[in-house]
């Protein structure tokens, strides 16, 4: 297995990926209960936005045996920007979303637009999504991806935030130095808990010669 940087063409791949990864998830359970029509909005939005991708994201893959088997995409926010999870690029995919997943539509609207002012006022390097194929989880392929990101804030001197969805994943965010700032308990009704994490700012010397192509793990 390495670990290497995305390329666009690879965006349907990787949604694909992703949305194998969260269909179990409380949050996406919450967003869109019909498990048929669960992986659409990932499949659809992530594919899009990932084949957008912007100077201010990054997005690093874990292949084996030439497949996308995990992907880890950040966002990173400077001073004075404001954090915009939702790229106004892709606007023209909601007209599709909206007709594929039905009455969810609007429960999925009310989510995301209550989720838009967690990360206000801050800055530093948003961890937006870490997905390991489900046939591969537990063999630490999410914890080599969030190290080779974190590695990556640590040169920039830049914290890290993230929203935990599950409890279990609260414990391997700490192993790695984050900790909870704020627990949500229902953003909306009826909504699971959301656990908002950051990991303050490391400074860290530059390796000399370290290459940025490809992480061997």
């Amino acid at each position: 297995m390495r670990i290497t940087d995305f390329r666009p063409r690879q965006s349907k791949e990787a949604a694909r990926l992703v949305a194998a990864a969260t269909t179990d998830d409380p949050l996406t359970i919450y967003m869109v209960p019909d498990a048929k029509r669960r992986a659409l909005p990932t499949l659809i939005h992530f594919r899009e936005a990932l084949r957008l991708i912007t100077p201010a994201q990054a997005a690093r893959v874990a292949v084996q045996d030439g497949r996308i088997i995990g992907l880890c995409h950040w966002v990173n926010v400077m001073k004075n920007e404001t954090h915009e999870p939702i790229d106004p690029r892709l606007a023209h995919v909601t007209g599709r979303l909206e007709r594929r997943i039905g009455d969810a539509w609007a429960h999925l609207v009310a989510v995301h637009t209550a989720l838009r002012p967690v990360f206000e006022g801050e800055t530093g390097w948003i961890l937006s999504a870490l997905a390991v194929h489900p046939d591969h989880q537990g063999a630490d392929i999410d914890g080599a991806l969030l190290r080779d990101g974190l590695a990556e804030a640590d040169l920039d001197g830049q914290p890290v935030s993230l929203l935990a969805t599950a409890p279990e994943e609260i414990g391997f965010c700490r192993q790695h130095g984050f900790e909870i700032t704020e627990t949500i308990d229902e953003i909306l009704p009826g909504a699971p808990p959301i656990w908002k994490m950051r990991r303050p700012a490391v400074s860290a010397e530059p390796l000399p010669s370290a290459p940025r192509g490809a992480t061997p793990s």
